[in-house]
C-alpha cells in the first residue's frame, strides 16, 4: 500500500479547486479519485457505474492505467465485487485487512484477492448510481474519521458533478428542441405558404385549370403532415412515463406487421435468434415506426427491408437495413447528430423525432448508406442510466418552476444581457439595490458599484471564467452602500448572466463587533472556540491562542472545520453522542473526552459547549471551553490503582482492619474483622461502632479516649484491651489506632487494627 503523502487540509483545497475547473467531467473525476488515492494510501480509485437488477458492474473512471488491473472501460459481474454490499446496505464500507475482518470467504476477496477496500455509495437525482471506491492488494490499518469523511466528500462532490451534466445535457436538448420546432416549422411554413399563396393565384386567374389547385392541395397536406408530427414530437418529449419492460422482438414483429399493411409493396422481414426484453419508454415504439415508415415510403415501389434483433452485452441493438437510394447527406447529420441548421432542413421532423427518442433512452443510432442501400443502427442499454425521458419530463415545465424560484428567492437574482444590463430582477433584487423591481429593469449594472470599480476589465474577466463568487460593495440607488456576497454564472442561457446576492452587511458588522470582543479571548489562559450552527456541519470561525497550543494546530487548519477533527479512534462514541445531543438540542454541556493532537499524542479535554443566541433567541453561535486534564485523569487513575492494591493488601491482611468516618461509622470492614468478630461486612459497613457491641462496658470510655487521640492525630500501638464477639463472647485484643488523613493533611477519619494476643507482637503504649 502507498504511504499517504497529502495532509487533510490540502488534500481538502486541492479537491475543491479539481471540482471548481472547467474541465470534461471523466478528467475532473479521474483527478478527485488520483487525490484520494494520495490520502488514503490506496493502489488505486475508481468511479463505478452500477445496474443491480442486471447484475453489472463498470469502471466509468480509473486511476489504474489501460494495461492496469481495472481499467477504464473494465466490466465486471457485480456478484464478485465489494461495491454489491456497499449498493446493497447504502453505506459507506471500510475493509482494511479482508479475510481478518470475517471476509475471507467472500466472493469479491476469492476473485479479485484485495485486502484493502473502501467504497462510497454515489446517489444520483435520489437514485442509486454505483460508488467511488479505493483499493489495495495489501492490508493497512484501520481507515480514521479524517479518512471516511474525505471519501465521503469525494462522492458527494462527484455525485453533485454527475447530476450538473444531466441537467445541463437535457437543457442543452430542450434548447435544441425548441430551436428545431421553431427553425423548421418557420422555414416550411414559410416556404409551402408561399407556394400555396402563389398557386391559389394562379386559381384564381384560371379556374378552368385543376391541376394549379392540386398542386396547392398538396402543399397544404404536406403543412398538415409537419404540424401533426410536431406535436407528436411535442407529446412525446412531455410525456409522464418511466421505462417499461417489455419483449422488443414481439414489438418488432407487430410493428413491421403494421407498416406492411400500410405499404403493401413492401417487403419487411424480422430476424432474431432468441427473445430479447428491455426496458423501454412507450416513445420507442414511434422510433422503430418512423425508421420502417421511411423505408418503406422512400425506397420504390417494392423495397426489400430486413430488420435485425441482436441481444448485446447490457443492451440491445437493432439494424434496419433497405435496398432503396439512401438518405441525403443533411438527413444522416440530423440522425447522427441531432443537430438542425439554418442551412439543413429536413423533408419533416420524424428523423429528427427518432434521433431524440434514441437519445432519450441513452442510446445511439448510426445510418450507413451504400449503393446497395442503407442500414440503420440503433443501440440501447438494457436499463436507463438516470431516467432522462423522466428528467426531461419535468423539464418540459423548466420554465415556471425557474420562475417560481426566481421570484420566491430569499436572495437577490438579476439577469444581465452581454453589455452588462439588467433585463430581469427578482422582488429581493428591489430590497438590496434600493429601487423599485421595474425600475431596475435597462438599468447598467455598473451603476451600482463605486466610481473607483473598473466595471470593463471585472465584466470580461467573467466572463472569461464563466463563474465567480466573491464579494462587491454596491451603492444602492438611495445612495447607501452596502457589502454584497454574489455567484454569477455566465450564459445560464446563451446571452444571459444570472447574478445572485445577498446582503452581508449586518454580517460584516457583527463579525467586526466579534473580532473586537475575542481579542480579549485570545490571550485567555483556557481554550475558547466559536461555531457557527448556520453553516454545513458547524464549522469552527474562531479558535484563540491557548487552544492552537492545546491541539498544536495553526489557526488556518482550525477554521472551518468541526470539531470533530481533534477526535480520534480511542475517543468515546458514548461521550461524543452526549454532546452531539446537547448540541442539537441548543443546551450546555461539560464532558471529559480523549482528544488528539495534530502530532498525534493523546489528552484529555475537559469540554464546555453552550449555545450563543442574539436580542431576539435566534441561535447565532456554539462557544466551546477546552481545558487540558490530562494530570488531573491520571492521577485519579493512579489514585484507583493505589487505592485498589491497598484493598487487596487490607483485605488479604490476618489482622482485623477498620476504617471508621469522623462521627465512629464503619467504612472499611475486611475479612479478618469478620472471622474476629462475627459481623459480616455487609452487616458492619455504614453502623456506628458503638451499637455493634464490639467491648465490655469497662473499655467503653477507654476507647472513646483513644479514639479521640486520633482524630487529634496521634498514632497509638499494641494497646492490650478486651473486646466482645457478637455472640457476646469477651476476647483478648492488641489495639492499635491511627488517624486517616487527605492529600490536603486534613484528618477525615481514623484507621483501627485489632489482633488476638496469640499473635500480637510489638510495643505497648
Amino acid at each position: 500500500m502507498a504511504e499517504q503523502a497529502v495532509t487533510a487540509h490540502a488534500a481538502r483545497e486541492a479537491l475543491y479547486e479539481t471540482i471548481r475547473k472547467e474541465v470534461p467531467f471523466e478528467q475532473k473525476a479521474r483527478e478527485a479519485l488520483e487525490l484520494g488515492q494520495k490520502y488514503l494510501g490506496a493502489d488505486n480509485g475508481h468511479l463505478t457505474r452500477i445496474d443491480r437488477k442486471a447484475g453489472h458492474w463498470k469502471a466509468v473512471v480509473s486511476t489504474d492505467p489501460p494495461d492496469g488491473r481495472i481499467p477504464s472501460g473494465l466490466e465486471l459481474d457485480l456478484g464478485t465485487t465489494y461495491c454489491r454490499r456497499v449498493i446493497e446496505d447504502n453505506t459507506q464500507i471500510a475493509l482494511y485487512d479482508a479475510p481478518n475482518q470475517g471476509w475471507a470467504d467472500d466472493t469479491a476477496f476469492e476473485t479479485h484477492g484485495f485486502h484493502c477496500y473502501h467504497g462510497t455509495p454515489l446517489i444520483v437525482d435520489n437514485e442509486p448510481f454505483g460508488t467511488v471506491c479505493f483499493v489495495s492488494e495489501d492490508p493497512r490499518g484501520a481507515f480514521t474519521d479524517g479518512e471516511m469523511m474525505f471519501a465521503e466528500l469525494i462522492a458527494r462532490l462527484l455525485e453533485r458533478e454527475l447530476e450538473r451534466e444531466r441537467h445541463e445535457a437535457a437543457l442543452m436538448r430542450q434548447t435544441n428542441l425548441a430551436t428545431v420546432l421553431n427553425r423548421v416549422l418557420r422555414h416550411n411554413l414559410r416556404n409551402d405558404l408561399s407556394v400555396i399563396r402563389g398557386y391559389t393565384q394562379l386559381v384564381l386567374d384560371e379556374l378552368d385549370n385543376k391541376s394549379y389547385l392540386q398542386t396547392a392541395l398538396t402543399n397544404i397536406d404536406n403543412l398538415i403532415r409537419l404540424s401533426q408530427k410536431a406535436r407528436q414530437l411535442d407529446r412525446v418529449v412531455g410525456a409522464e412515463s418511466v421505462r417499461t419492460s417489455i419483449d422488443i422482438t414481439e414489438l418488432v414483429e407487430r410493428i413491421a406487421n403494421q407498416v406492411s399493411q400500410q405499404y403493401p409493396g413492401a417487403t419487411i422481414t424480422v430476424e432474431y435468434d432468441e427473445t430479447i426484453t428491455a426496458a423501454v419508454l412507450p416513445s420507442f415504439e414511434q422510433a422503430l415506426r418512423e425508421l420502417l415508415e421511411n423505408a418503406a415510403m422512400h425506397c420504390g415501389g417494392s423495397p426489400l427491408i430486413t430488420v435485425t434483433v441482436k441481444n448485446m452485452h447490457n443492451a440491445i441493438e437493432i439494424q434496419i437495413a433497405d435496398d432503396g437510394p439512401g438518405l441525403a447527406n443533411h438527413e444522416v447529420e440530423v440522425l447522427k447528430t441531432g443537430t438542425e441548421t439554418p442551412l439543413i432542413h429536413g423533408s419533416g421532423l420524424g428523423l429528427w423525432l427518432t434521433h431524440w427518442i434514441v437519445a432519450s433512452h441513452d442510446g445511439s443510432i448510426e445510418p450507413v448508406v451504400t449503393d446497395d442501400g442503407t442500414t440503420m443502427t440503433v443501440v440501447i442499454p438494457r436499463e436507463s442510466i438516470g431516467d432522462l425521458q423522466q428528467q426531461l419530463s419535468k423539464l418540459s415545465r423548466a420554465h415556471d418552476q425557474y420562475q417560481a424560484a426566481f421570484e420566491g428567492s430569499n436572495d437577490a437574482m438579476i439577469l444581465l444581457n452581454d453589455n452588462g444590463q439588467i433585463i430581469d430582477a427578482n422582488p429581493e433584487a428591489s430590497e438590496i439595490y434600493g429601487t423599485e423591481q421595474q425600475a431596475l429593469l435597462g438599468q447598467p449594472f455598473e451603476q451600482f458599484l463605486p466610481k473607483s470599480f473598473d466595471f470593463d476589465t471585472a465584466w470580461r474577466k467573467f466572463q472569461n471564467a464563466r463563474r465567480e463568487r466573491d464579494t462587491v460593495t454596491i451603492v444602492r440607488a438611495d445612495g447607501v452602500t452596502r457589502q454584497v456576497e454574489y455567484s454569477a454564472t455566465a450564459d445560464i442561457v446563451p446571452g444571459h448572466h444570472l447574478v445572485i446576492s445577498r446582503d452581508i452587511t449586518d454580517r460584516r458588522e457583527r463579525e467586526a463587533e466579534l473580532r473586537t470582543k475575542t481579542h480579549a479571548m485570545d490571550e485567555a489562559p483556557v481554550g475558547i472556540t466559536l461555531s457557527d450552527p448556520t453553516q454545513e456541519d458547524n464549522p469552527m470561525v474562531y479558535a484563540n491562542n491557548h487552544f492552537c497550543e492545546l491541539t498544536g494546530y495553526e489557526r488556518d487548519e482550525i477554521l472551518g472545520q468541526n470539531c470533530r477533527f481533534v477526535q480520534g479512534k480511542e475517543t468515546d462514541t458514548a461521550t461524543i453522542a452526549q454532546i452531539s445531543q446537547a448540541i442539537d438540542a441548543q443546551e450546555p454541556v461539560t464532558e471529559i473526552i480523549r482528544n488528539y493532537r495534530n502530532d498525534g499524542t493523546e489528552f484529555w479535554n475537559e469540554v464546555t459547549i453552550a449555545p450563543i443566541t442574539d436580542e431576539t433567541g435566534e441561535l447565532t453561535n456554539h462557544v466551546g471551553f477546552q481545558v487540558d486534564v490530562t494530570d488531573r485523569i491520571e492521577r485519579k487513575k493512579a489514585l484507583e490503582e493505589t487505592t485498589q492494591r491497598l484493598n487487596a493488601i487490607i483485605q488479604a491482611s490476618p489482622d482485623a482492619i477498620m476504617a471508621l468516618s469522623v462521627d465512629g461509622t464503619i467504612q472499611l470492614w475486611n475479612e479478618a474483622a469478620e472471622a474476629l468478630f462475627g459481623y459480616d461486612a455487609e452487616t458492619a459497613v455504614g453502623e456506628q461502632i458503638s451499637t455493634l457491641s464490639l467491648h465490655t462496658k469497662e473499655q467503653e470510655a477507654e476507647l472513646k479516649q483513644r479514639f479521640k487521640r486520633a482524630l487529634d492525630g496521634e498514632t497509638l500501638s499494641n494497646h492490650e484491651t478486651k473486646g466482645q464477639t457478637k455472640g457476646g463472647e469477651q476476647i483478648e485484643l492488641h489495639l492499635s489506632t491511627a488517624p486517616i488523613t487527605n492529600e490536603g493533611g486534613d484528618i477525615t477519619g481514623v484507621m483501627v487494627i485489632a489482633k488476638h494476643p496469640d499473635v500480637a507482637v510489638g510495643r505497648n503504649v
